[in-house]
């Protein structure tokens, strides 16, 4: 499915403390939205922005571009009773659109801009490229996360974390920060964190549901992608595609994680898993071990985007040619390195 072209000037920057000021102004109706195809940050995001909105007294309603908003992986953060609308706001609701996560309007609704049917779109992320396609934009490029942008906001507000708010959020700070380990991971993200695990989040339990109950149809995917990739760079660059018959032998098309696992083979410094669900279209998924090479630039180049050192995008171009335009940016890329 094509996106739309959306192109919205950019709006002003806002602080944490001017976002709160709007919210502790009077209840607000609001649509909650983030990404499609949403990650551990994004969903974490909308979940705690969302209970802590509600617990602070506004209508709140999230909302999301994909027919099923949470993956299977993330179900259990779900409270019985929450739901995801799928689609945008009805315009009739007059409710104004926090977009989170979302490092441009082309990742919200595929056929509208983000500001239909809502009064005002006000955009909080933590993408170092992102568009400013707000009416009021707070953007961190030095967070680790969307989710510790969303604690920002909410201590600006004088909102409480509960333990229903932290836990989403610990999820968002864990996934962004690949556990932890990753170089945007800083003392910001460690004091949040300890603050959601003083509030009862249990890190062994958040861990074993997403790192230790692998479907095996994952693994085997893995092996797949292993057995047929493809190295370049003396080894610095591996690249792997995984199509329609692999699913269907593997038994399912669940790929995360697999593009980590390339990564962090020895000497790989960027890893790039390109995978296929229809007769056309690749979505590739880029990491890159430091953020230098930069693989969010080349995600930009054909309309995607993310962080330095994970991004994504889609394209029709053949596999061969897909992987022959990504190694030669990378190649610049490393000949400027000093």
């Amino acid at each position: 499915m094509t996106n739309i072209a959306v192109h919205r000037q950019p709006g002003p920057a806002a602080s944490p403390k001017e976002i709160a000021d709007r919210l502790l102004a009077g209840p607000l109706k609001i649509a909650i939205t983030t990404h499609r195809n949403p990650d551990g940050d994004a969903i974490g995001s909308m979940l705690g922005m969302y209970r802590a909105l509600i617990d602070a007294g506004h209508d709140v309603v999230m909302h999301h571009p994909d027919p099923s908003p949470v993956p299977d992986d993330f179900a259990f953060l779900l409270i019985d009773g929450e739901h995801v609308v799928s689609g945008p706001p009805n315009a009739e609701e007059k409710r104004l659109l926090l977009a989170l996560d979302c490092a441009s309007e082309g990742r919200i609704w595929t056929h509208h801009p983000p500001d239909h049917g809502v009064t005002e779109v006000w955009n909080a992320d933590h993408h170092h490229d992102n568009t400013r396609f707000g009416d009021l934009n707070l953007i961190e490029p030095e967070a680790s996360s969307s989710a510790e942008v969303v604690v920002h906001i909410l201590d600006a507000a004088g909102i409480l974390l509960t333990h229903d708010i932290a836990r989403p959020l610990y999820v968002g700070l864990l996934t962004d920060t690949g556990r932890f380990c990753y170089a945007n991971t800083g003392t910001e993200a460690h004091r949040i964190a300890a603050l959601c695990i003083s509030l009862g989040v249990d890190p062994q339990d958040i861990a074993q549901r997403l790192y230790e109950e692998q479907p095996a149809a994952r693994l085997r995917l893995l092996g797949k992608a292993v057995d047929g990739v493809q190295i370049f760079c003396d080894g610095r660059v591996m690249l792997a595609s995984l199509g329609p018959e692999d699913f269907h032998a593997a038994g399912g098309d669940d790929t995360e994680g697999i593009v980590e696992a390339l990564r962090s083979i020895e000497g790989v410094e960027v890893a790039g898993l390109a995978r296929r669900l229809g007769p056309k279209g690749w979505r590739m998924s880029l990491r890159s071990s430091t953020g230098d090479p930069d693989v969010s630039a080349i995600a930009r180049e054909h309309g995607g985007g993310g962080h330095k050192s994970a991004a994504g995008f889609s394209s029709d171009l053949d596999i061969d040619d897909l992987f022959s335009r990504i190694v030669e940016r990378l190649t610049e890329q490393f000949a400027g390195q000093h």
